[in-house]
């Protein structure tokens, strides 16, 4: 399961039930094992949790060498059928579903993309 209709997504998670998933990146280093639920506080919107496993390469920034770092890391943010518009700017992260398909690949690369845009240093 790559892509998953959010509105389907959501009616399942409405009736009480989890829905796991597991994804890989394409060279197989990390996966992102987790489940999406409903989210009681916005009915309108998913919870996914999740833990990012596996290796990745990064480059050092202050060396500029090349290195693996290894990923045990908990994700928590909620998912939205299209655009979201929320008053309160202290709300958590929202990954926002354009086409109303839950795409898992594209949620693991810029997850992934986020890691290698931060600073890394070597150790």
């Amino acid at each position: 399961m790559h892509k998953l209709s959010f509105s389907k997504a959501l009616q399942t998670c409405k009736s009480g039930e989890e829905i796991p998933f597991h994804i890989e990146s394409a060279d197989k280093k990390v996966c992102l094992d987790g489940s999406l639920s409903h989210s009681k506080t916005h009915p309108e919107l998913l919870k996914l949790q999740g833990i990012l496993k596996g290796a990745i390469a990064l480059i050092c920034d202050r060396s500029g060498e090349e290195y693996e770092k290894s990923l045990n890391e908990s994700l928590r943010f909620y998912l939205s059928d299209g655009i979201v518009h929320l008053d309160c700017e202290h709300f958590e992260e929202i990954y926002e579903c354009l086409s109303g398909v839950i795409d898992f690949n594209e949620i693991l690369d810029n997850e992934l993309e986020m890691i290698r845009c931060d600073y890394h240093i070597k150790e």
